[in-house]
């Protein structure tokens, strides 16, 4: 559902950067927020919150130094940051990111990557990306300049000019031990101001979009970063389990502090789990998502119900069509419409919800043009009155979707992106409406 249109919205924003190479330098004096600012700059600790997982994060909202934004160079912005642990050593983790020639192989759909200046530990590139799709009219063919300037255990890099014209960002690493790393990425660009035409036109089209581009950038990058150098394992699951999170009731308030600091959802893009279809066992990647809200559980418990979707996303859904086949659980029938500017997808699904308790249900599709929907929710209640709604949930176009839904699949990562999107966009939207 909204975890598809969504996806997919963030991650031509994602990919759409262009640009041409400054005649020169740019001075600039970074000042991004360390990854660690929230975990009283200890990297084991947030180590052991990421575990093998994606972890991603907003940082408080800050003021930072974005020199080629010359009407406000110093605007008050929310960075996001994201972790993953790697088994291999702080100095190759370094060498891999600081040679950017290389980045081609590394990142999907990065096709060159031409070194323009260097001086000292400062390099401008310009790297040339292609998406092909079998909708010609939604393919990319674009450049991006950047400047790269390395630190200690760090590269900070500065968008010169593109079609989003302002955007910064910062690798660290951090050792774990003699073949154990920690890789954090902490990023912020401004959606409010784009250039490129295209992308102008789909994030007006969707611009609910906007919420879940943070998360899918961060996760794009660091899915391929984990891809190098951890190998793929797939977890067995039951027809009806959802992968599990092992985090301590001390992590738990963790998070929800975090959340609750930030504003935004803390979420964890798990490794690929199998599971149990009529045709066989299905891969997929489940995002879990955690959301504070000054709320009590029962003000927040009509979200758990389908017809409430909605008035969420008015646009995207035309209709719900719902009934009770039994008690506890309900059916619904969505008609979706998601307009990207230059074309439309219409698309129709169907989902059962089994209402567990008040304060959990869990959902799967059991018809209609997508096939591979599954996860669940829950309200988790917090000692000051407010309450986490925790999100599971995994989405897949599979060979059999319609044409339109069907030609997302030559975007990389499309089993893992339209889940973790789709969670963020899901629960700020509760946000919205809550206040």
């Amino acid at each position: 559902m909204q975890r598809f249109a969504y996806g997919c919205g963030i991650f031509f924003s994602l990919l759409s950067y262009s640009s041409i190479s400054s005649a020169q330098f740019v001075t600039w004096n970074e000042n991004i927020p360390s990854s660690l600012a929230l975990f009283q700059q200890n990297p084991q600790q947030l180590a052991d919150l990421a575990q093998n997982n994606i972890l991603i994060y907003a940082q408080p909202y800050t003021k930072t130094n974005v020199p080629t934004q010359k009407k406000n160079p110093q605007p008050t912005v929310q960075f996001v940051s994201a972790a993953i642990i790697v088994p291999v050593s702080t100095q190759e983790v370094a060498k891999v990111l600081t040679d950017y020639n290389h980045y081609v192989g590394l990142f999907p759909t990065l096709k060159s990557a031409k070194i323009e200046e260097k001086s000292g530990n400062t390099t401008r590139v310009k790297y040339k990306i292609q998406i092909p799709t079998p909708i010609p009219v939604l393919n990319f063919n674009e450049d991006i300049s950047m400047q790269h300037q390395i630190g200690n255990n760090s590269i900070a890099s500065l968008i010169t000019d593109a079609p989003v014209p302002y955007g910064l960002g910062k690798f660290e690493w951090f050792s774990l031990g003699p073949q154990k790393t920690l890789i954090t990425l902490t990023q912020w660009g401004d959606l409010n101001q784009i250039n490129g035409f295209l992308l102008r036109k789909i994030l007006s089209a969707v611009p609910d979009a906007k919420l879940g581009i943070p998360i899918g950038s961060n996760a794009f990058i660091l899915e391929s970063l984990q891809r190098k150098w951890t190998k793929t394992q797939t977890t067995a699951l039951d027809a009806n389990q959802l992968p599990p999170l092992q985090l301590t009731s001390n992590q738990i308030r963790k998070i929800s502090e975090i959340s609750r600091s930030t504003g935004y959802p803390v979420s964890f893009i798990q490794p690929a789990s199998s599971i149990p279809y009529p045709q066989g066992r299905e891969t997929m990647r489940f995002t879990t998502t955690y959301q504070y809200y000054a709320k009590t559980p029962q003000q927040l418990q009509n979200w758990l119900n389908p017809a409430s979707f909605q008035s969420l996303f008015p646009r995207q859904i035309k209709k719900v069509e719902l009934s009770s086949p039994a008690p506890q659980l309900q059916d619904a029938n969505f008609r979706v419409s998601v307009g990207l500017g230059v074309i439309n997808i219409p698309f129709d699904f169907k989902m059962r919800f089994n209402h567990i308790d008040s304060n959990q249900s869990q959902y799967n599709a059991i018809g209609g043009d997508l096939r591979f929907v599954k996860g669940g929710m829950q309200l988790l209640p917090q000692n000051n009155n407010g309450t986490l709604l925790k999100m599971t949930s995994a989405a897949k176009i599979d060979e059999k979707a319609p044409f339109l839904l069907r030609a997302m699949r030559s975007l990389p990562y499309h089993d893992m992106l339209p889940a973790a999107g789709g969670n963020a966009v899901f629960s700020l939207k509760i946000k919205e409406k809550m206040k």
